[in-house]
């Protein structure tokens, strides 16, 4: 009699698909960390632009609000007296001594 040749079935056996899981951990691993790295920096480097931003607008309003100053009548006024000496001639005008600025006349 002929002995009958087996066939071999192939299929996963437990151990097989628990070593593909862990060789599917290592590689999303592998994968995910250098991404939550990237993500860090990126977020980082945003809130600094943020703040660059935000200083830039503060200093932007400022400045807005000092050429608006320099449109009123009172800023000229005060640039006339102090730069030409311009003055009203019912002004009264206080002038500092050098003595008085230095201590000396007491």
């Amino acid at each position: 009699m002929k002995k009958r040749a087996r066939k071999k079935t192939v299929f996963f056996k437990p151990i097989h698909f628990l070593l593909l899981l862990a060789i599917d951990g290592v590689i999303l691993a592998g994968v995910i960390i250098p991404q939550h790295t990237n993500i860090e920096n990126a977020q980082l480097l945003l809130e600094q632009t943020q703040s660059e931003l935000n200083a830039i607008k503060i200093e932007y309003e400022r400045e807005q609000a000092n050429l608006e100053y320099m449109q009123t009548d009172e800023y000229k006024l005060q640039q006339g007296s102090v730069r030409y000496g311009w003055h009203y001639t019912d002004d009264t005008i206080i002038l500092d001594d050098d003595e008085s600025l230095a201590g000396g006349g007491q």
